[in-house]
């Protein structure tokens, strides 16, 4: 889910990664797409390196070999240094190369191959306490491509004084705040909530956890200094709304709100959870390009105005996952939510 969101700046730097309209018999200058987003939080963490192409044939015939746009095996040196404050190396750390399958299954039709796409990885953890520099060296033609970016420091989520939710209360609808302080080098932040829930096949008794997740816009601090208290209003119509939207009517089945069920009894005193919030924390680099270019309408439009690799183009920058887990409905809202004019045709079992 938080992913799908980034995601498609991948498909957007394939798309980028070439021009058509050059003159192939002029000077040829080497200037590499680079796209990677840091994140301690992750396991991995991915570069993706493309290569501009030249050739007599058309760029179209050209983009539809993987190897026109990717860097082979050997071909590059990527390395991630990690500074401190006093700006002496305390972490080297040499990306390897993978191929990958899946590199352009992410729903953008496009013209490039999808033969196989190319990464430069690790799994060695990062130092949210360093800054990192991006080196990229061509060993044939010697040329070096560079670019820098700080960590984003922990999203700071206010628990509020329940992990209760209320979007209905004494017949009316009501309006949750879910507030947080923002973070250290972080700038763009897309919140998310996930409504979990039990469906009940009643001609087979088959009982299947499933999820749907509600993305709100995002939402930039005035500053990456950090402690900024920043919130986002959901409305009790938007949340009926997004669940009626978002869940097919099936006289076959009935349903619980329920993330988790204790000792699988379905009695609402077992009911756990039902709401997660989570969150995507984009650094200073990235909101800047997706303020500038207005992602995604910017998709067939020329190549970015906005850039912070040297020597070529693209972004480096950071990202951050954070999560709020655990929360639950209140019964006035689930009383709603099963009998109320916007979700009763849904089928979910009064508490």
């Amino acid at each position: 889910m938080y992913k799908t969101y980034f995601l498609f700046l991948l498909a957007l730097f394939s798309l980028l990664a070439c021009e058509t309209d050059f003159d192939v018999n002029a000077s040829w200058k080497e200037t590499p797409v680079v796209y990677g987003l840091l994140d301690q939080t992750l396991d991995t963490q991915r570069i993706i390196i493309y290569k501009s192409f030249l050739g007599q044939e058309s760029a179209y015939t050209m983009s539809q070999q993987a190897d026109s746009f990717y860097y082979n095996e050997n071909d590059l040196d990527v390395f991630l240094y990690g500074l401190d404050n006093n700006g002496d190396t305390l972490q080297q750390i040499e990306l390897e190369y993978q191929i990958t399958n899946s590199r352009f299954n992410s729903g953008f039709d496009t013209i490039f191959s999808t033969e196989y796409s190319v990464e430069y990885i690790t799994t060695e953890s990062l130092n949210q306490s360093l800054t990192y520099h991006l080196y990229v060296h061509n060993l044939t033609s010697n040329y070096v491509a560079r670019s820098t970016t700080n960590l984003i420091q922990p999203l700071e989520i206010n628990p509020g004084f329940t992990d209760e939710i209320t979007f209905f209360k004494n017949g009316e609808y009501r309006t949750h705040k879910l507030r947080w302080t923002s973070s250290t080098f972080g700038k763009i932040y897309k919140p998310f909530m996930r409504f979990y829930y039990y469906e009940k096949n009643i001609l087979t008794n088959e009982v299947v956890r499933k999820h749907n997740d509600l993305s709100f816009p995002q939402m930039f601090s005035q500053s990456i200094s950090g402690n900024q208290n920043m919130e986002l209003a959901i409305t009790g119509e938007n949340f009926y709304y997004f669940i009626k939207n978002s869940i097919d009517e099936n006289l076959d089945v009935i349903r619980i709100n329920a993330k988790g069920l204790e000792d699988g009894l379905v009695d609402y005193d077992y009911w756990v959870g039902g709401i997660d919030f989570y969150f995507l924390v984009g650094g200073e680099a990235i909101s800047k390009y997706i303020e500038i270019n207005n992602l995604p309408s910017v998709i067939f439009q020329d190549p970015p105005s906005y850039t912070n690799i040297e020597n070529g183009i693209g972004i480096f920058s950071s990202r951050l996952n954070a999560q709020s887990i655990g929360k639950y409905l209140d019964i006035q809202t689930l009383t709603e939510l099963s009998n109320g004019p916007i979700t009763s045709e849904l089928n979910f079992i009064e508490p």
